[in-house]
C-alpha cells in the first residue's frame, strides 16, 4: 500500500455473516422460520430480538427466545436439538450466500501484509466447512467459531497470537461485535447494510456499507490514533 497503512495494525479480525458473506439476514429469516406458528405478537417479539441479536451463538438465541419471549421452561437437551436442526437447515444456504461487495478484493490486497482472522458466533466446525467450500479459508491466518462467545474468542485470539489490542481492529455488523471489541480494548469498524433502517452502534463508530475501500475507514482510525497519540507505528 502506497502509504504503508498496514504498518499501523497488528491484526484485522472479521466477523463472517454480514461482513464476509452476505448471510446475516438469511440467518435471521431461518431463525424466524422456527417460530412461524407462534401468535403474531410473540412472533413480532422474536423478530425484534433477532434484529438486534446478531453476533451471538445460536444456543444463546434459542435460550433467550424459549425462556424470555415464549416463557417456556428451559431444557438444555431441547436447546441443543434446536441448534442442531438449525445447523442442518442453514449450512447449505450459507455456502451459497453471496460474498459482501469488496470482501475478496480487500483480502487479496491485505493477505500477507497483516494477520487476518475470521471470528464468528457460528459453531467452529460448521464455520470452517463453509469457509473451505467458499474457497476463502486461505485468506485467513485462522478461522474461529463458537464456543466460546465472541468476547472471549477475541480475548483468546489476542493472547495466543500475542497481538497488541490497541493495534487490533474488529470489523463486525452487530452490537455484540462492537461489545467484544470494546471489552478487549481493540478498535472497531461497523458494517451497516444500506437496507438497515438504523445503526446498532454508537454515533462515534466508523461505519461502511460493505468492504469496498475498507482502507478509507482504516485511515480514519489512524487519524484518531495520531490525534490521541495511542497507536505507534511498527518499526
Amino acid at each position: 500500500m502506497p502509504d504503508a497503512l498496514e504498518t499501523h495494525f497488528d491484526a484485522l479480525v472479521f466477523d463472517c455473516d454480514g461482513v464476509i458473506l452476505d448471510s446475516a439476514s438469511l440467518k435471521r429469516a431461518a431463525f424466524a422460520d422456527f417460530y412461524r406458528d407462534q401468535p403474531p405478537a410473540l412472533y413480532q417479539a422474536i423478530l425484534a430480538y433477532l434484529s438486534r441479536g446478531g453476533g451471538q451463538p445460536r444456543d444463546v438465541k434459542f435460550h433467550h427466545i424459549e425462556a424470555h419471549i415464549l416463557g417456556r421452561p428451559i431444557n438444555n437437551h431441547h436447546i441443543r436439538e434446536l441448534s442442531s436442526a438449525f445447523s442442518r437447515y442453514i449450512e447449505a444456504q450459507v455456502v451459497n450466500a453471496p460474498v459482501l461487495p469488496g470482501a475478496i478484493e480487500f483480502l487479496e490486497r491485505w493477505r500477507g501484509s497483516v494477520p487476518l482472522y475470521l471470528l464468528s458466533a457460528a459453531p467452529q466446525e460448521e464455520l470452517r466447512r463453509v469457509i473451505e467450500k467458499r474457497q476463502v479459508a486461505g485468506y485467513f491466518n485462522d478461522v474461529l467459531g463458537a464456543p466460546p462467545d465472541k468476547t472471549n474468542g477475541l480475548t483468546s485470539l489476542i493472547a495466543t497470537r500475542h497481538h497488541n489490542a490497541s493495534r487490533t481492529v474488529m470489523i463486525g455488523d452487530s452490537y455484540n461485535d462492537y461489545r467484544a471489541a470494546r471489552s478487549n480494548d481493540t478498535h472497531f469498524i461497523g458494517i451497516i447494510s444500506n437496507n438497515d433502517k438504523s445503526s446498532p452502534f454508537p454515533v462515534d463508530v466508523i461505519t461502511q456499507p460493505d468492504l469496498i475501500d475498507l482502507e478509507s475507514a482504516l485511515r480514519l482510525l489512524t487519524l484518531d490514533y495520531k490525534n490521541n497519540s495511542s497507536l505507534p507505528t511498527k518499526v
